[in-house]
């Protein structure tokens, strides 16, 4: 009974990695979308200098450096 409760333990413990991951496909990130997305905030920021514009652009950064996307996500 001992071994079969280690046993137990430790494929619960090696799964635990895989059922942790799983979740990130729940709600993928586009992340070509995000990128066009901080170009064309930065384009009418260019465009139209004004604090709208601005904050925009900021909050396109924002989100695309808080998401998960990076250039490697690109070459995949």
């Amino acid at each position: 009974m001992k071994k079969f409760l280690l046993v137990l333990a430790a494929v619960a413990l090696i799964s635990l990695p895989f059922v942790m991951t799983s979740c990130d496909e729940d709600n993928p990130v586009n992340c070509t979308q995000m990128l066009d997305d901080v170009l064309d905030t930065a384009a009418a920021f260019i465009d139209t200098p004004t604090s709208t514009t601005c904050n925009a652009y900021k909050e396109a950064l924002k989100d695309y450096v808080n998401s998960d996307c990076t250039l490697a996500n690109f070459y995949q």
